[in-house]
């Protein structure tokens, strides 16, 4: 039943504002009731673990939360839980997240008790934190301390697993093992014999590889279903990708004609695509360039200061990361190609610095007999980069701070690439889609034009202070509704058709309201 100021609400302008009215109402009661939570187990807590030793059946202190949180009393969970409406378990489950809030995460706390970051994601955050250590636990929450609000769970996971990498690296590994133990690929042949579906002539697969290898599988099944397309088949992209599974199959067992001696004899015959390609993007930080070696240091006041842990790599296709050696095992496949683009900002020269990655100098071979033993070092890495079956090939190196313009409507490769650096995702407020594809079958993001590309205006107005990445749906609305933005120093202001403006930042999106109205000018 719509309440009397719904009523009254006889315009779209009037029924955003009271759902705004509505929607900080809601979190101010949720805010309120966490408070609460948090005083009623301050009252029932105890860090002694010697009060826990009772005559069975009678109350125990139950450590609910992560280590280093106080236990709390189980039947004043259950009598809280009672008196809210949740059930016993529910009522654990949220106690137990708000002592893992409030005394594990205390950047977390005060953010969720000024209304920055609201409940549910706060207590989110807990369930991932919960099983870390105590220190781990800290780590996560300095790094969480300005972007709660606005972090994915993807990222969110990601957070947590590097925190366990770093402070508990035994148990990382011991992860990463049974994982690896856990590999198998299933071609369920029982199911073209099963209920009649010999006559279907299909059969499931499942599996599951090692990450490495499940992206070199998706490039090489969406090459195969590209190239049927292009021989003319008019079958759906899911039927091109499972009958390129079979033609990889059938390949293994034929001769192969892409190789040097089958080519000889044909100009045209197109290069074989080796197996395994790799684009490192080295970003030239100011600790890599006062060479500081991040497994030397030690946690700072600094939240976002390097710390001593297990070597890591990002992996672009899937936002996730690994650890140097299995990076450097991935690179010793014979046949990869490794492209390299070192990108600074800030104006610094990328030519100016050596590449991690470089090519082998002519003449250069001492470092062929060396072997690595023990930890990765910058060096072991140079080692590899240098074998003559990794082939390094290097990119033209990248400025972030750079003006490249182009007289054209269109961004040239380059500049292309420098906007996808500079804003990594979509632009729009709250979006978190990549501006990169993360499957050869996927699009790029486009590129924007911050101020409307007028075809009749003047050259330059593809610039890199013009263009920005918005991801299709939002490039759409920008363009056939008001939505509008700006940019600013550190990030860009969007203003809804309704006025209201957003603040996007790297760190994520904050709600500016909408601003006063200008006076009405007056003749003199």
């Amino acid at each position: 039943m719509a309440t009397q100021e719904l009523e009254h609400c006889d315009t779209a302008d009037a029924v955003l504002a009271y759902a705004r009215s509505q929607r900080a109402a809601r979190d101010a009661a949720e805010v309120a009731m966490y408070e609460a939570t948090c005083t009623w187990a301050a009252m029932h807590t105890t860090f002694d673990p010697a009060r826990g030793a009772v005559l069975p059946g009678t109350d125990l202190q139950i450590a609910i939360a992560g280590p280093g949180a106080p236990s709390v009393s189980e039947f004043a969970i259950v009598e809280y839980g009672t008196a809210i409406g949740l059930s016993a378990d529910a009522a654990v489950g949220y106690v137990a997240h708000v002592v893992e809030i409030r005394y594990r995460l205390p950047r977390l706390h005060g953010a969720v008790v000024a209304g920055r970051v609201p409940v549910w994601r706060a207590r989110r955050i807990a369930e991932a934190t919960l099983a870390l250590p105590a220190e781990a636990a800290e780590w996560v929450d300095r790094h969480l301390a300005g972007v709660a609000a606005t972090c994915s769970y993807a990222a969110l996971a990601r957070l947590v697993e590097e925190a366990l990498c770093r402070f508990d690296p035994e148990t990382a590994e011991d992860n990463r093992a049974k994982a690896a133990e856990d590999r198998r690929l299933d071609i369920h042949l029982d199911t073209a014999t099963r209920g009649g579906a010999c006559i279907d002539g299909t059969a499931d697969i499942t599996g599951c590889l090692d990450l490495a290898d499940a992206l070199d599988l998706e490039n090489a099944v969406a090459r195969e279903a590209r190239n049927l397309a292009l021989a003319g088949s008019d079958q759906p992209l899911d039927v091109r990708r499972s009958q390129a599974l079979g033609v990889l199959a059938r390949t293994q067992t034929t001769l192969d004609l892409t190789s040097t001696e089958a080519r000889d004899g044909d100009e045209d015959a197109a290069p074989r695509v080796p197996a395994r390609q790799v684009v490192l993007n080295i970003h030239l930080t100011d600790t890599a360039l006062a060479g500081t070696d991040p497994t030397t240091c030690r946690m700072s006041a600094d939240p976002f200061a390097p710390s001593a842990g297990l070597h890591l790599a990002r992996i672009e296709e899937t936002r996730s990361f690994v650890t140097t050696d299995q990076l450097c095992e991935w690179l010793r496949v014979p046949g990869t190609h490794v492209s390299y683009r070192t990108i600074t900002g800030g104006g610094l020269d990328p030519e100016a610095y050596e590449h991690p990655f470089r090519a082998t100098q002519p003449g250069n071979t001492e470092h062929l007999d060396t072997k690595p033993t023990g930890e990765v070092t910058a060096d072991d890495i140079r080692r590899f980069a240098s074998a003559p079956d990794l082939r390094p090939h290097p990119c033209r190196p990248l400025d972030l701070a750079e003006e490249i313009t182009t007289p054209g409507y269109t961004p040239t490769d380059r500049l292309a690439e420098q906007t996808r650096q500079r804003h990594p995702r979509c632009v729009f407020p709250h979006c978190t889609r990549r501006a990169r594809r993360r499957r050869p079958d996927e699009a790029h993001a486009d590129l924007d034009h911050i101020t409307t590309y007028d075809p009749d205006g003047p050259p330059g107005q593809t610039t890199t202070a013009n263009l920005a990445t918005l991801c299709r749906r939002h490039h759409r609305a920008k363009t056939h509704t008001a939505w509008t933005y700006r940019p600013t120093p550190t990030g860009f202001i969007w203003t809804s058709p309704h006025r209201y403006q957003y603040l996007v930042e790297p760190r994520g999106t904050t709600d500016l309201g909408r601003p006063p109205p200008s006076p009405p000018t007056r003749p003199v």
